[in-house]
């Protein structure tokens, strides 16, 4: 079985100003973001990983690049989970990185930590709760598992959730040097692949982008 992951592609363009957006925010794609969905899918026939199953969040962004991908394949419709909804960006929702920083130095430490370990960071003002959030990522990986109903879903999301997802999936499991990355942050538009095999999970590739993806 592989599972593919993408995060959505991008919501702004370049001159706009950057900010964290979360589950509160529903932005559109623009055109690169609408670019990045067609290049994911054609990398992923060009590796000969056509989905089985499409899941997507239910934000325009997720769902705007899924449904391209599912267009440029010849696939069903994708399949809308909410549990795959960003996560809540509280405080730091609309803000750049330097207007967070501004707040002060606890901040930046947490800013970094989420960067660098995806630490869940404790006074930011996340509506979203760390113990609800690992909650539904459990759930949703429990069910895309099940009864082997698929062997190649495509999982569509955000960056927040797609920094827990693997995590989820590869507990107690190694990658080929031994250990698993610090953070699982993906750019936008870029992939990752983990594969399930006689009982054991390997992680193979994450936030490649399209060019490089196999």
């Amino acid at each position: 079985m592989d599972i593919l992951f993408a995060r959505h592609g991008n919501t702004f363009d370049p001159g706009d100003k950057v900010v964290w957006v979360g589950r509160e925010t529903d932005l559109p794609l623009v055109d690169k973001g609408l670019a990045q969905a067609s290049l994911a899918a054609l990398a992923l026939r060009r590796a000969g990983l056509i989905p089985d199953a499409v899941y997507t969040a239910s934000l325009k962004r997720t769902r705007t690049f899924a449904s391209i991908v599912c267009e440029t394949l010849g696939l069903p419709p994708p399949v809308v989970d909410d549990r795959l909804d960003e996560v809540d960006y509280g405080d730091w929702a609309g803000r750049t990185n330097d207007e967070i920083a501004a707040t002060g130095a606890g901040a930046v430490a947490m800013m970094e930590a989420w960067g660098a370990r995806d630490e869940w960071p404790a006074a930011a003002g996340w509506s979203s709760g760390y113990d609800e959030v690992m909650a539904s990522v459990r759930g949703f990986a429990r069910d895309i598992l099940r009864d082997g109903r698929h062997e190649r879903p495509l999982v569509v999301s955000s960056n927040g959730i797609l920094r827990f997802l693997p995590r989820v999936l590869l507990e107690g499991e190694k990658t080929a040097d031994g250990g698993l990355p610090a953070s699982f942050k993906m750019r936008t538009g870029h992939l990752g692949r983990i594969a399930r095999t006689a009982g054991q999970t390997r992680l193979l590739c994450w936030d490649r982008s399209a060019a490089e993806f196999a």
